[in-house]
């Protein structure tokens, strides 16, 4: 993916960009090394953010973009408060993450 500005448009029938923004929730079972979603209006995505709509201050998501799919993990922050460090743990496999809510904005043709 290309970062900081947008490249000329790879799309050769038009010539342009598409820009969608879609919304969906966490798995109900999760599985370690995230979930996928498919942005179905793009053939292929040039730049992707990934937002936790639920504001869970526990929580963080790293993403990444292939093709058309996002695909989100989910961290858990810890802290140990004896040592006041700071952990993130990816959740494990079977988490229900269905109360969780992502928006996703992507960029692509």
């Amino acid at each position: 993916m290309a970062s900081g500005k947008l490249l000329p448009a790879t799309d050769r029938e038009t010539g342009r960009y598409i820009v969608t923004a879609t919304h969906t929730s966490g798995p109900s079972s999760y599985s370690t090394g995230g979930f996928t979603v498919t942005l179905g209006d793009l053939m292929e995505i040039e730049e992707v953010i990934v937002q936790l709509r639920n504001q869970d201050n526990a929580k963080r998501i790293k993403y990444s973009a292939s093709g058309n799919q996002v695909t989100i993990q989910i961290y858990t922050i810890s802290a140990d408060t004896s040592t006041g460090a700071i952990s993130a743990t990816e959740d494990s496999s079977g988490t229900d993450e269905s109360s969780l809510t992502f928006d996703i904005f992507a960029v692509g043709w």
